[in-house]
């Protein structure tokens, strides 16, 4: 894959950074970072963000990475690391080299500290934990949500309008900045025909904070998985402090603890995150958490297990037992983990032997991760033929015709 052009233009409303990348067979991408006019002297000019999000596709395609302008010399020697981890992974990646035409030390003096943030079980216990009394040098000052178009349907204008209003009020409250980035970089279109979401996301959640450098010392990466529950995946412990550069360290945080003992111990002691808690990736109909699928099932019972379920302003106060025995746990990922430490806190309180029934009979009914079946394979071959030569053509209008609708 080839990065070139790399281009950093102001007008009165926004900064973008910009790079021309060869990532398809047939034709090139303009891929952009773009923030608020107010946010320009955050931003950092070279290539250094399109470079980590690049990484895993090349090493899948096995393609050199070929970069046109300058990085950070010390995200090169990252990106060597981060090879070198991923490979074991065994998911089909291969080695490749990287040539960057000039590697330069970071001689910038940022000084802030922010957190990724999504207004989810992660982020807000990365958040309260470092912006609680007891914070001091690592206290954060900066919210940063990125528009990608994957965590919210650009279609869903209601939902990404509610959020937007509740990340404004959270960083109101907390006396932070909020800091929107739009990117296309990890947009499903672009990247996830060569390898899913999963194994690449890390890299393009650090291109945003690349991207953004020249204004933060800091960053943390709000964990998915506590140490002993660390799998291949695209942000963990063994890979995010090496997307740092000279100047910015990248910090994965939150490992110390599982997602239920996030709720427990963080989240059900705050009202700002009871008030504004969202998980939900289904969200029809613009709504900002349905209750009704596995991932809000399972933070309802985090809630309830917390003592709080009834204080929360995002969810129903109440569990339907039997749609959470009906509805199947999801293995993908070690997903399953999650559910298994709720019906541990169940089994270990005895609080309620109807739920713990119920979360039981969930996990039985854990839908794995079937082996393709042949008329998968095929439409998997035509997704990426499509993407490599025909720019996507094909999805763009299969998801013009049959995609979601979303209230307006």
């Amino acid at each position: 894959m080839v990065i070139s052009d790399v281009e950093l233009t102001r007008n009165k409303s926004f900064t973008t950074l910009s790079a021309k990348c060869k990532i398809r067979k047939i034709g090139w991408d303009e891929v952009y970072f773009k923030v608020a006019a107010e946010h320009q002297s955050d931003v950092y000019a070279d290539a250094s963000p399109f470079a980590s999000a690049l990484l895993i596709p090349s090493m899948r395609r096995g393609e050199d990475l070929i970069i046109k302008g300058s990085i950070s010399r010390q995200l090169y020697d990252g990106l060597q690391s981060i090879m070198a981890e991923v490979l074991g992974w065994e998911i089909g990646l291969k080695p490749i080299a990287i040539k960057a035409d000039a590697l330069v030390k970071d001689s910038y003096r940022p000084a802030k500290t922010a957190t990724f943030f999504s207004g989810g079980v992660d982020s807000f216990y990365t958040y309260l934990k470092h912006t609680a009394k007891s914070a001091t040098a690592d206290r954060v000052d900066s919210l940063i949500f990125v528009n990608n178009g994957n965590d919210i349907d650009p279609r869903n204008k209601q939902l990404w309008d509610n959020t937007l209003e509740s990340l404004r009020e959270i960083a109101k409250a907390g006396q932070v900045d909020l800091v929107v980035v739009e990117s296309n970089i990890n947009s499903l279109e672009l990247l996830n025909p060569i390898v899913p979401w999963d194994y690449i996301h890390g890299g393009c959640l650090a291109a945003t904070g690349l991207f953004l450098r020249g204004g933060f010392r800091r960053i943390y990466v709000p964990s998915t998985h506590s140490v002993a529950e660390q799998i291949p995946y695209g942000s963990n412990l063994a890979l995010d402090n090496h997307w740092s550069t000279e100047q910015t360290e990248f910090i994965h945080d939150g490992s110390e603890t599982t997602r239920l003992n996030k709720v427990v111990s963080r989240i059900a002691k705050s009202p700002i995150a009871l008030r504004h808690l969202r998980v939900c990736y289904m969200n029809k109909n613009g709504v900002y958490n349905c209750g009704k699928c596995d991932k809000c099932l399972r933070t309802m019972v985090n809630l309830y297990i917390a003592g709080v379920l009834d204080k929360s302003q995002t969810f129903p106060h109440q569990l339907d037992l039997l749609r959470i025995a009906s509805t199947p746990t999801i293995a993908g990922q070690d997903l399953q983990i999650f559910h298994q430490e709720n019906l541990a806190a169940l089994r270990e309180t005895h609080m309620d032997p109807g739920l713990e029934a119920a979360v039981g009979a969930s996990i039985a009914l854990t839908v794995g991760l079937k082996p393709a079946t042949v008329s998968k394979k095929v439409r998997n071959k035509v997704a990426y033929l499509d993407h490599s030569y025909l720019k996507g053509w094909l999805y763009s209008g299969y998801s013009g015709l049959f995609g979601k609708r979303f209230s307006p």
